[in-house]
């Protein structure tokens, strides 16, 4: 992958991996979300809100037995990741355990503000930096593509600084090492695997958010894509989007290449390759179920009825890393596709607070993409919020 030389310049990815965002139910609806609670106690903070929808009302950081309900229609729930350290962090010979320390069989994480002080947050999975590719796939996403399948919109976010290695927990392609195999790969694995493509179909859309605008990275000419929004049914949609029918994976890795190659990226004194945009990959699946009566005087079953269609989506969105302008050293067009990302990451937080708190009221306060942002979440039946952090001095 190539970058650009120089703080402060922007480039095209040449292509390997990446992410992408969004979902939404074709099923059944959903009861009102329940008021989160942010009190902190005893410096013990939840990692985010309660239950959204129909979901478990216990708070997304409490603990649950036998796997919990991480596939439970309108749960959110929240999961740390900590990269392992680079090789310029092993030169200098950094020790996580001097600012984090991870206790994942509670499932917590402390932050040492010194020697004395230290804020603890508790989440529904902590992963170190030890877990695998597919222990993070097993624990953050296959629930949420067994849900889509099942006719749901479950969509998986990564979040973190740049740097902190979300787009090589999403989009990773395991060209040179299967295992290294990102979640949107494997989860095209796990639906090619369930879906009869006689019968049933899978199509994708690879889009990134730029400065405010909807593009489309598999058609780079088509960089200011409108939302649009059912007035009846409030259903958000894309309908300039390119869609492309996936059969197989190998058409898929090619579509994550291509588009990946149009992304945004940007040298910076955090990242040599910083990504300057969201990347938002929507895959719809459309599977096609036989129903049947039976007979009342025998044991024969007939088929009376069509078939049964059932959608789902699954959105996988690669959100660009907040920075810190004095740390990442921005300046120039960098600076202002920085302010952006902040902005745009600000928002997010309040459109997943405003859905966690049932306030419409804070629709007032945002724009257009936010707006839309907040009604295609309140869509989502599933939703896993991967955190993602480093130690790096830096």
């Amino acid at each position: 992958m190539s970058t650009s030389s120089g703080t402060g310049s922007v480039n095209h990815r040449t292509g390997t991996h990446r992410t992408s965002l969004r979902a939404q139910s074709s099923a059944s609806s959903t009861s009102a979300p329940q008021k989160p609670s942010l009190k902190s106690k005893t410096a013990l903070r939840k990692s985010s809100p309660a239950a959204l929808g129909v979901g478990s009302s216990s708070p997304a950081g409490s603990k649950s037995g036998n796997g919990g309900d991480a596939g439970v229609p309108g749960r959110v729930r929240v999961a740390v990741r900590l990269r392992p350290r680079s090789g310029e962090e092993m030169i200098a010979d950094a020790d996580f355990a001097d600012c984090v320390e991870l206790q994942p069989e509670v499932k917590r994480l402390k932050l040492r503000k010194n020697n004395w002080d230290t804020d603890t947050f508790e989440f529904d999975d902590v992963l170190t930096e030890y877990a695998s590719q597919k222990r993070v796939y097993e624990v953050v996403a296959k629930p949420v593509v067994e849900g889509v399948l099942d006719g749901y919109n479950g969509t998986i976010m990564a979040y973190g600084q740049t740097g902190t290695g979300k787009t090589y927990t999403l989009g990773q392609l395991g060209e040179e090492d299967v295992a290294d195999r990102g979640i949107m790969v494997r989860a095209m694995e796990d639906i090619l695997a369930q879906v009869s493509l006689e019968t049933d179909s899978i199509s994708v859309s690879y889009l990134q958010l730029y400065m405010e605008t909807v593009q489309d990275l598999l058609d780079p000419a088509n960089d200011n894509i409108a939302i649009v929004e059912d007035p009846k049914s409030g259903d958000v949609s894309l309908p300039g989007a390119t869609l492309v029918e996936i059969r197989d994976q190998l058409s898929f890795l090619e579509l994550l290449q291509l588009g990946e190659a149009h992304r945004f990226a940007a040298n910076t004194k955090l990242n040599t390759e910083s990504s300057r945009s969201h990347a938002i990959l929507m895959v719809h699946v459309r599977r096609s179920l036989k129903t049947s009566e039976s007979n009342g005087n025998s044991h024969m079953t007939k088929s009376l009825k069509p078939p049964l269609v059932r959608k789902g989506k699954l959105v996988v969105v690669d959100l660009a890393g907040s920075e810190r302008i004095s740390k990442s050293g921005s300046e120039g067009h960098t600076l202002e596709e920085a302010k952006s990302i902040n902005l745009s990451l600000s928002a997010l937080g309040k459109c997943i607070n405003a859905l966690a708190e049932n306030s419409s009221h804070v629709l007032t306060e945002l724009g257009i993409l936010e707006n839309n942002q907040y009604h295609t979440l309140s869509q989502v039946e599933l939703l896993f919020l991967a955190c993602h952090l480093n130690t790096n001095s830096k």
